[in-house]
């Protein structure tokens, strides 16, 4: 056999190897390209329909406090209405226990205004008419003349440019955030500052117990803040939670996007 025979027999079966090896990694790299694809596809179907299903979620819950909200105005407020007119009543029939009932008249008054604010508050025509900023002021308004907390607002008297849906979500996020640190935060103070010129940002801060956050998150009991921050992500919010124990807890909704 001759030199040149022999290298041939070494270089032809190892163009041959390295063609195969090169074959199979290009089926290799096809495969994980497809898998990849294929991920991306389910992954979007999957963001996909749970962006419809928390539409509908949203659309359910909105009738729900729709209704609440007639409901509270047409017949918790009209039997405190009527309550507070019956006591009108006994108050002219008994003008020597007007001092005493007055007392009660004051009760009942700030309850049938609480009952209106929070009405308006579950109805979301006040966003759809007056927007974001007048709906939170109005919130803010009726936790005010629950005189157990004080209440900051600090704002740039600028509406944010967002759509019907994220002001919805934006407001129904205030209301859990708030309704959360008045029921877990044993906070005095809650701060609320909103900007919504050039872009909207809307934070609130208290000065309650404040938790440890990677646990909170890790436990049962951080599925609230779990499921706010899929609705704002959703919404196309960037959302951040900043907690200390014993030193607060200050949440932030953001949208750039504008």
């Amino acid at each position: 056999m001759s030199d040149i025979d022999l290298i041939l027999a070494i270089i032809i079966p190892t163009l041959i190897i390295l063609l195969l090896i090169a074959g199979v990694v290009i089926v290799i790299f096809i495969a994980n390209r497809q898998r990849i694809q294929q991920e991306v596809k389910m992954a979007q179907i999957e963001v996909g329909y749970e962006k419809e299903l928390r539409a509908v979620e949203s659309e359910v819950q909105e009738q729900v406090m729709q209704n609440i909200s007639r409901e509270l105005h047409d017949n918790i407020g009209q039997l405190l209405t009527f309550i507070h007119l019956q006591l009108e009543r006994h108050k002219m029939d008994a003008p020597q226990q007007a001092a005493e009932l007055k007392s009660i008249d004051d009760t009942l008054s700030t309850t049938i205004q609480q009952v209106k604010l929070l009405g308006r508050s579950l109805n979301n025509d006040m966003l759809e008419h007056h927007g974001l900023l007048k709906g939170i002021e109005q919130e803010v308004e009726r936790l005010k003349q629950l005189k157990q907390y004080a209440i900051v607002f600090e704002h740039d008297e600028t509406e944010p440019a967002l759509n019907k849906d994220q002001r919805l979500m934006a407001f129904r996020i205030f209301q859990e955030i708030i309704n959360n640190a008045l029921k877990h935060s044993r906070a005095k103070e809650i701060k609320i500052d909103m900007r919504g010129n050039a872009a909207f940002r809307l934070s609130v801060t208290d000065n309650g117990k404040g938790f440890n956050l990677e646990k909170m998150m890790g436990s049962a009991g951080g599925m609230g803040l779990r499921n706010i921050i899929k609705r704002a992500n959703l919404a196309g919010f960037q959302s951040n939670i900043d907690a200390v124990e014993g030193k607060g807890c200050t949440f932030t909704l953001e949208h750039k996007g504008i």
